[in-house]
């Protein structure tokens, strides 16, 4: 029997490789189960595949965000303004309200009538109605004022801290007297359990009095305002 020669014949160092390889230069395909002729590498017809490039993101995220805010923004401004508005008052009620008279003692002040003592701290004051006093063609109305301190502290007394107030709701603060031989109420301490007095007086336009106040400026005690 005769053994057939291999095409290959005459490369010893190759094995037999299986399986199908495209043709050669000669468009010849080697006999199934030979490898290639020494040189030559299998030839492929079709191009190798590039995957195409991914696609650009759209930058639509940032968009959103920024329109999200500007509709908040819009929103706040929008609902928040309306809150601080507030109806315009209206003057009906105090235009029906009477006036308060010239004189009388404001919310939360201690009203007496002239000679009557009322009570400030520890202090027991009085006042007597005004009288005018006339002294070298001048004329002012005078009040005279009595303290008796009541406390175990010294307290002050003051002649600035009386007001006259005249029947047109004219407020001044009291003085000293223009009369140098009339007793004038001076500034200083009284002791516990003592006792002084002096006459306060207004300028020579306020002579018309009808309310005479007594308003410490470092008291927490309310006002006493002595009237008719």
């Amino acid at each position: 029997m005769t053994t057939p020669q291999s095409p290959y014949q005459g490369h010893p160092q190759q094995q037999p490789y299986y399986g199908q390889y495209p043709p050669h230069q000669s468009g010849q395909y080697p006999p199934q189960g030979y490898p290639p002729p020494q040189g030559q590498y299998p030839q492929y017809n079709q191009a190798p595949q590039i995957p195409p490039p991914a696609p650009k993101k759209k930058r639509t995220g940032l968009k959103v965000t920024l329109g999200i805010l500007v509709a908040i923004v819009v929103i706040a401004i929008a609902t928040g303004g309306g809150g601080d508005e507030q109806a315009p008052a209206t003057a009906s009620g105090d235009a029906n309200a009477a006036p308060a008279a010239a004189g009388a003692p404001a919310s939360g002040d201690q009203s007496v009538k002239f000679g009557q003592e009322a009570t400030s701290g520890d202090l027991a004051i009085s006042a007597s109605a005004p009288e005018q006093v006339t002294e070298f063609g001048m004329t002012q109305a005078c009040s005279t004022v009595t303290y008796k301190n009541n406390g175990s502290s010294p307290a002050s007394f003051n002649p600035f801290d009386w007001k006259f107030t005249t029947p047109a709701g004219v407020e001044a603060s009291a003085s000293i007297p223009f009369n140098a031989g009339a007793k004038a109420l001076n500034s200083g301490q009284l002791a516990p359990g003592g006792t002084t007095s002096g006459m306060i007086c207004g300028d020579q336009q306020t002579t018309d009095v009808n309310a005479v106040k007594y308003a410490p400026s470092f008291s927490f005690s309310d006002p006493i305002t002595w009237t008719n």
